[in-house]
């Protein structure tokens, strides 16, 4: 332990020098797993280049804000660090290539610290910015996401629906189309969320996605009381969906509320007494 300590020591007296030099040394010291010692290192780097506004030091700042950035995100575990290294980043360099790696990360930084709308800001600053690159539409779909979980429907719909306009051929735009029909379900339009589940369903039909449309229209049917098209939607969900337990799970108890709720010959006692037995541990359970 002594022997690691003596040769970090001797490693940083070696880097005094050019800013370009330490950067490397932090680097070095980053690869041999000395992260703490390497993020000091960068963070002194960015001081010594404080007022030197050179195109030499930009990029020298460029690299130590990233892997300053890099790692308090990837090693430190430290994501309120690693979103203010990134975001001085991107603020400093907007189109450098260490400021579009850097956007990929902020927003999910920004959700680990509990800052949605930071989070929400993020997204769409990588959205706007490098349409193009890969992720843009993982952004978008986060996006919709986000905007869900605050209870902005509206909102999310439109990002959904920007999504599949834009990036017509992502993996993803099914999952934004669900998530469209979803927010008219978790607002309680029912009729808007079953006519817009069926709409997936069409456009999906055989798939994995065309299957968790039908599940979760016969959630919404249930949720009507419409237990016999919750059964029907459940049965056609359950051979390609990919929690089919769940689906059983949901299907039998639609049926065995149809059961409860069938015509009893008053004459048959035993089926009148299940009947009233059944509907007394409902009501317990």
């Amino acid at each position: 332990m002594q022997l690691r300590t003596s040769l970090c020591a001797l490693i940083l007296l070696c880097a005094c020098g050019r800013p370009a030099a330490r950067l490397e040394q932090a680097r070095d010291l980053a690869l041999s797993g000395h992260y703490q010692t390497a993020l000091l290192e960068a963070r002194a780097v960015l001081l010594t280049l404080r007022d030197d506004h050179s195109g030499s030091a930009d990029a020298v700042r460029r690299g130590a804000l990233k892997l300053a950035g890099d790692l308090c995100a990837l090693h430190l575990d430290d994501p309120r660090c690693a979103a203010t290294e990134y975001r001085e980043l991107v603020k400093r360099y907007p189109t450098a290539p260490e400021a579009f790696e850097a956007r990929v990360r902020l927003g999910d930084l920004d959700l680990r610290i509990g800052d949605m709308r930071g989070a929400l800001e993020a997204w769409r600053d990588q959205v706007a910015t490098a349409p193009d690159r890969p992720g843009a539409d993982v952004a978008q779909l986060k996006i919709a996401r986000a905007l869900s979980e605050l209870g902005e429907y509206h909102d999310a719909r439109a990002a959904a629906a920007e999504l599949i306009s834009r990036w017509p051929r992502s993996s993803l735009a099914a999952a934004a189309a669900l998530l469209s029909a979803a927010t008219f379900h978790l607002s309680g339009r029912h009729a808007d969320a079953i006519a817009a589940y069926d709409r997936v369903e069409r456009k999906y039909h055989g798939a994995k996605q065309g299957a968790e449309a039908l599940f979760e229209k016969g959630n919404c049917l249930a949720e009507l009381g419409d237990d016999e098209g919750a059964v029907k939607a459940y049965t056609d969900a359950l051979p390609r969906h990919d929690s089919p337990d769940a689906v059983q799970f949901a299907m039998e108890r639609a049926e065995r509320r149809l059961a409860r709720g069938a015509a009893v010959n008053p004459r048959n006692m035993a089926a009148v007494w299940d009947r009233g037995y059944a509907q007394r541990r409902a009501v317990q359970h």
